[in-house]
């Protein structure tokens, strides 16, 4: 874990009127830690549609889970923090890469592109099982013009409430709708387990470190 680092993805839901807010005191937070031993990145993403349940979505990346614990002990950090605890639901977890997917020349790597975020809500103990489902779904869309790359974070722990969380990237959000809209990933999607509640997103990317 120590070797090839670990991820945080944090998904909040709160307001829209409070996203500006957020994304302020998350600048102030990861700037009181991003100096600190093992921190790697972090970005924060922002939802392009207010219907979209996840509003920010936060991904960092760490040496260890032990050297993030040891970073909020900052006491700034734990105060900054408490107060958005007070109008956001924040869905955090640690994760590791369950599988990857990456453009074959349909794709562009310059721009800054769009991310779609995929987030799974489903027994622990089902994940085997739905795995085939969203690998399938995936390299339909990775063969799509515009798609860049896939990966599936996967937690550690399966009390968390998002156990499975896909993050993909896209030229444009044009690109996405397109992908989106293909009758064949329609399809696929009709026989979607009923034992997975998903949560998607697009987003931009609106701070990072």
């Amino acid at each position: 874990m120590t070797e090839n680092g670990i991820t945080l993805i944090d998904a909040w839901e709160l307001p829209e009127d409070r996203i500006d807010e957020s994304i302020a005191r998350w600048r102030e937070r990861v700037g009181l830690i991003h100096t600190a031993p093992g921190f790697r990145s972090a970005r924060l993403h922002r939802r392009l549609s207010p219907e979209s349940r996840l509003g920010l979505v936060n991904v960092a990346y760490w040496d260890s889970i032990e050297a993030r614990d040891e970073a909020l002990a900052n006491p700034g950090f734990t105060a900054s923090a408490a107060t958005v605890a007070s109008y956001a639901t924040v869905h955090g977890g640690w994760y590791e890469v369950a599988d990857e997917l990456r453009t074959v020349g349909n794709g562009s790597s310059e721009g800054p592109g769009i991310t779609f975020v995929h987030a799974f809500e489903l027994p622990a103990e089902r994940i085997d099982e739905f795995l085939p489902h969203w690998l399938g779904r995936a390299e339909l869309l990775s063969k799509a013009p515009g798609f860049r790359d896939n990966r599936l974070h996967r937690a550690v722990d399966p009390d968390t409430r998002f156990q499975l969380i896909s993050i993909a990237h896209w030229d444009s959000p044009a690109a996405w709708h397109a992908a989106d809209a293909d009758p064949r990933l329609q399809q696929h999607l009709s026989t979607s387990p009923d034992f997975a509640i998903a949560s998607p997103a697009l987003v931009r990317v609106v701070a990072e470190f």
